[in-house]
């Protein structure tokens, strides 16, 4: 347990009775401990009272939320199995697709459910197992952050990994965790399956969730249970191998979601294949940048206690791995939800820094383990000040916890404000309002082209999935120039059948206007212009400020 007993009884022949004194952190978990389901109400109600004020109704300019309903789409109306990145979020998706149509609002609405979800299933998995002060503080923090409640009006799939994350919490610490032996596979087989299951729900949402099965299997090995790793390993590969057998059977793919994903990870640069393949003294640089960028740079921001535009500084990521390292050591002795927790995060985390480019700089790679990551940070803060030499921050750490809580609320009370106006245009019907002036001529253009143009012809542009999602039309996408040649760039638009191209002044900088914008497309009919400049014909143009236009190609 996470504390002292309250009470002990010694063997001595008077059978006296000690009474312990509680200290600080005893007195306060006691106090959360008996409140517990109280807070976790509050916290609900919190999360979807802010979710509903940060509600944000537009897709974002990235492209990868409308990704996944395009995805989506295309397995109910063609029967097309999901590959790129994690298929089992579009599969999910595609059932609301298949009863409702193209309802945005309504598959936004499904990460708002995932959330609060996570918060049950979190709040379930670490109830009575971790200090009460730490879990309701973690649980307020993240009802109340704004980073967070940003997801659940996002068709991104951090909300319902976030879902699958905590459900395989809470199931692994009660079925296998709290069992101190290896469990027979005679009497617990089923037990074994669901764990391969989750794990393998984990893997098909983010490919980096099958590092849960690595992580299940290292902890397992530090208790020594040999017959359960076995079991878990034979359970997860079984489904995993019959997942790919209805997958080629079914949908008569055998394409594998990490082929796309690893080829480009493997890159210097995922945009130049020219600058070649990563060294082994180039993925240890990734995990140094990466480190400091989502660790002094992404996790501070979260919690309020660094802006959002920032440099990383060294110094505070290095204060978060001593943090860590002191919660490991803990947890090794003390807590063994809180052990397998480190473990998860380890693996996860660790394979995300040295696997990805710094240039990708997402906060939301982080953000899907940011509730466990705040619990062990303060866990370790927690367990050093009950040993003697740090007695003096049990009365700093609630201190500190509540700074924390309140810097977080003063970002999420600003960026309220900040939606305020928002919320009331969307919900008055101005679709358009908050949009900058490239992306609303950009969304004009795909919804006018769609109407004026045949359907027996494609039209190609650089962010197919978000004027799909807003024209209700499929597009061909045109993400990378591998040629110069117009022959060949104007062969490959043939054979795509596309006979007219939007080109789009984007942004390249989104929140600010400046010479700079995505010139793909700028450039790939530059290339065909300059030897066939007969071959390409402007057929409309929609807006003055960073217009887009549309081209018609003529073979």
């Amino acid at each position: 347990m996470y504390k002292q007993e309250p009470k002990i009884k010694t063997k001595t022949p008077e059978k006296i009775k000690i009474k312990l004194k509680l200290d600080l952190l005893d007195k306060l978990d006691q106090f959360f401990d008996s409140k517990a389901n109280v807070f976790f109400w509050i916290s609900m109600f919190f999360t979807l009272l802010f979710s509903f004020l940060l509600f944000n109704f537009r897709m974002s300019v990235s492209g990868d939320d409308s990704a996944y309903i395009l995805r989506a789409f295309d397995l109910v109306k063609d029967f097309t199995f999901p590959t790129f990145q994690g298929p089992l979020y579009p599969m999910f998706l595609s059932i609301f697709v298949w009863i409702f149509g193209l309802n945005i609002t309504l598959l936004k609405s499904l990460s708002l459910v995932s959330i609060l979800f996570h918060l049950y299933f979190f709040y379930r998995a670490f109830k009575g197992r971790v200090s009460g002060l730490l879990l309701v503080s973690v649980m307020l923090i993240v009802s109340f952050n704004a980073f967070v409640l940003y997801h659940a009006s996002q068709t991104y799939s951090e909300a319902f990994f976030l879902l699958l994350q905590a459900g395989f919490f809470l199931y692994f610490f009660n079925a296998f965790v709290s069992k101190e032996e290896s469990l027979s596979l005679k009497e617990n087989w089923g037990r074994y399956l669901i764990l391969g299951l989750l794990l393998l729900f984990l893997g098909l949402t983010r490919s980096i969730g099958y590092g849960g099965f690595i992580a299940v299997i290292i902890y397992f090995g530090m208790k020594l249970q040999w017959k359960s790793i076995a079991f878990t390993t034979g359970a997860f590969i079984f489904e995993f191998e019959i997942f790919n057998l209805i997958k080629k059977f079914l949908f008569h793919s055998g394409a594998s979601q990490f082929s796309t994903q690893l080829n480009r990870l493997m890159q210097v640069d995922p945009f130049y294949v020219s600058k070649g393949q990563e060294d082994f003294v180039g993925f240890i640089s990734r995990f140094v940048g990466n480190s400091n960028l989502y660790l002094s740079k992404h996790l501070y921001k979260f919690i309020g206690l660094r802006p959002e535009i920032l440099e990383p500084k060294y110094i505070l990521t290095l204060l978060v791995y001593i943090i860590f390292f002191i919660a490991i050591y803990y947890a090794f002795k003390k807590n063994k939800y809180l052990l397998f927790t480190g473990i998860y995060l380890t693996v996860l985390i660790g394979i995300t820094f040295v696997m990805v480019q710094t240039l990708w700089d997402q906060d939301r790679l982080i953000l899907i383990y940011f509730p466990l990551i705040l619990l062990f940070l303060f866990s370790g803060l927690y367990y050093l000040g009950k040993s003697k030499s740090f007695k003096f921050l049990q009365g700093l750490l609630p201190i500190f916890l509540v700074i924390i809580f309140f810097t977080n609320f003063n970002v999420t009370t600003k960026k309220l404000k900040a939606n305020n106006e928002y919320l009331k245009q969307n919900l008055a019907g101005n679709r358009f309002y908050g949009m900058t002036p490239d992306w609303i001529n950009y969304i004009k253009m795909s919804e006018w082209a769609a109407k004026n143009v045949s359907d027996s012809f494609m039209i190609a542009c650089r962010k197919p999935s978000v004027s799909f999602v807003y024209a209700k039309r499929k597009f061909h996408g045109i993400y990378r120039i591998t040629t110069k040649d117009p022959d060949e760039l104007l062969l490959t638009l043939k054979n795509a059948n596309v006979k007219y191209v939007i080109l789009g002044n984007l942004r390249k900088y989104p929140n600010k206007k400046t010479q700079y914008t995505i010139d793909t497309i700028k450039r790939y009919l530059y290339f065909i212009y300059q030897k066939y400049p007969e071959k390409i014909k402007l057929v409309q143009t929609i807006g003055t400020d960073e217009p887009a236009l549309l081209w018609e190609i003529i073979y």
